[in-house]
């Protein structure tokens, strides 16, 4: 019985009826009191919420058939090559592609709060961020249709530039003498043959100058082309074949027998992480993983105390309530425009946050109930303006933007259940609702030619609910009657964003851990 006697102790003390006093750190601080807050957290997640479906984190990187659907700048060539082919729908297809991401984020937060008066406190906290975010892709070619142009002024190689250079001479030259027979009346005798001069001229250079700019041009060259032996590539095989058959055949127009290369295997994973972080390429991006250090966005402010009644020593009833006041200030960074995936360090916007904090308890169990309102002011920031489901926008969609944020509503509910006198276990959900952004350039000068600045504002209207799991423990040390050692508050809490039905949240989990030491300099 002896080995067991301290747990009954053990139990009997634990189930003693007692106060809920201190159990929670309070919002204000006593007059003359200064608390040094000692905040560390660490967050990480791979997946989001997009308008309550969960998805990897990365999915507007993926795509089943690559293409225009995730590189814009695609675009004007599929419509070439639509026209070149006559399929209206046709699109660039250069494989699936897969992306997932890691993301985490480790803040540690350095706080101090002083007690003005019984009831005012003011304080100040400033983050210190280390932020990360992985990417991975991998690229199945197996069903693509397109590849590599080998004629390209920048990714191509020296063979399809050569053989692209050739072709276009002798196009040039078979269109320059079916002009000049035309225009000295070759074909005068016969007007069926006339109408056929004239309308091959007509076709050829319209032909002529598609592929001039789908293979060649610095300007509007694409990267990619249909696979030789796809359907496509078939086709506009086909259409130089039969123009250059009519030529020679009843026009009389020989010395055209050249083609264009075109690429006769599909796009490799190394070949498109190239064109896409190729600094001097259209796009320039990154999928740099380096850890980003860097503040977070500081904040100061004040706490009021309305009511304080939380000495529940009678009737082992108590009730506390604060409100409080802040500014948040713009010090952090947001994530990198240039990286497809980051992890920014902190809004990189100003904000007013208001508050107010109830704490109830009766005996050994109590809650902690938190709402708060933040009204975020507008910021103007350099961004690749395209949606975001279209990642790989060109560099010329970079542009200064001025995004004015939606405001936060916050709520919070956090019971708990005393163990002992110092030790609380605590759960919680939380619950908090973002308005949408609005995203304009921030002068007309500022406008990409045809690509709305409101792209940006796609998925910022959000909302999201956490669970929270915890233990507190309050010792109020020296500070109370016949106590010694420091007075300090710590708790510990696992968190994990359980929903959202509305705009990409980050189905994130994290673990924070809290200290407040107080000292008093004077009474």
């Amino acid at each position: 019985m002896r080995c067991c006697g301290w747990r009954v102790a053990l139990g009997l003390w634990l189930l003693a009826p007692a106060a809920a006093a201190a159990q929670l750190a309070p919002v204000s601080v006593p007059r003359g009191t200064l608390r040094v807050e000692l905040d560390g957290g660490l967050e990480n997640w791979s997946q989001r919420y997009r308008d309550g479906t969960l998805e990897p984190l990365a999915a507007d990187l993926s795509s089943p058939a690559l293409g225009s659907d995730r590189i814009p700048g695609l675009a004007g060539a599929e419509s070439r090559l639509a026209q070149i082919v006559g399929d209206p729908a046709f699109r660039l297809n250069l494989g699936a592609l897969d992306a997932q991401a890691e993301a985490s984020r480790s803040i540690g937060t350095i706080g101090l709060a002083f007690g003005v008066t019984s009831r005012l406190t003011v304080y100040g906290r400033i983050p210190f961020v280390q932020a990360r975010a992985t990417p991975t892709l991998a690229l199945d070619g197996s069903a693509a249709t397109a590849g590599l142009n080998p004629s390209d002024p920048t990714f191509g190689d020296e063979a399809g530039i050569a053989a692209a250079s050739t072709f276009f001479e002798q196009f040039d030259a078979a269109l320059g003498t079916l002009g000049s027979r035309i225009a000295g009346g070759a074909y005068d005798g016969d007007p069926a043959q006339r109408a056929l001069a004239q309308s091959t001229l007509a076709n050829g250079t319209a032909l002529r100058n598609d592929l001039f700019a789908l293979l060649v041009d610095p300007a509007t060259a694409t990267p990619f082309l249909p696979l030789a032996g796809s359907a496509a590539g078939q086709a506009v095989a086909g259409r130089i074949a039969t123009l250059q058959g009519v030529l020679s055949g009843p026009l009389g127009v020989p010395g055209f027998a050249a083609t264009p290369a075109l690429p006769d295997q599909p796009l490799t994973q190394d070949q498109l992480v190239q064109y896409l972080t190729n600094p001097t390429g259209p796009i320039g991006g990154s999928f740099d993983s380096t850890d980003v250090r860097q503040r977070g966005d500081a904040e100061a402010g004040l706490a009021y105390t309305v009511i304080d009644r939380w000495r529940p020593e009678a009737d082992g009833f108590g009730v506390r309530l604060a409100v409080s006041a802040g500014l948040r200030f713009a010090t952090g960074f947001r994530g990198s425009a240039t990286r497809f995936v980051d992890v920014g360090t902190g809004t990189g916007s100003r904000a007013v946050e208001l508050g107010t904090t109830g704490d109830i308890g009766w005996g050994r169990v109590g809650a902690r109930v938190v709402a708060g309102y933040t009204r975020q002011a507008a910021s103007e920031y350099v961004a690749r303006v395209t949606s975001p489901d279209q990642p790989f926008a060109p560099l010329t969609n970079f542009s200064t933007v001025r995004s004015d944020p939606g405001d936060v509503l916050r709520l919070s509910l956090r019971p708990f259940l005393r163990l002992a006198p110092p030790l609380a276990i605590l759960a919680g959900v939380d619950h908090w609702r973002r308005g949408a952004a609005s995203v304009s350039y921030r002068a007309a000068t500022d406008s990409v030619p045809g690509v709305p600045a409101s792209l940006l504002a796609i998925g910022t209207g959000a909302n999201a609910t956490t669970l929270a799991l915890g233990v507190t423990y309050s010792n109020p040390g020296r500070s109370a009657s016949g106590g010694s050692g420091i007075p300090l508050d710590v708790s510990w809490t696992y968190e994990r964003v359980i929903g959202s039905s509305e705009g990409r949240v980050p189905k994130l989990q994290a673990v924070r851990a809290q200290i407040r030491l107080y000292q008093r300099l004077f009474h």
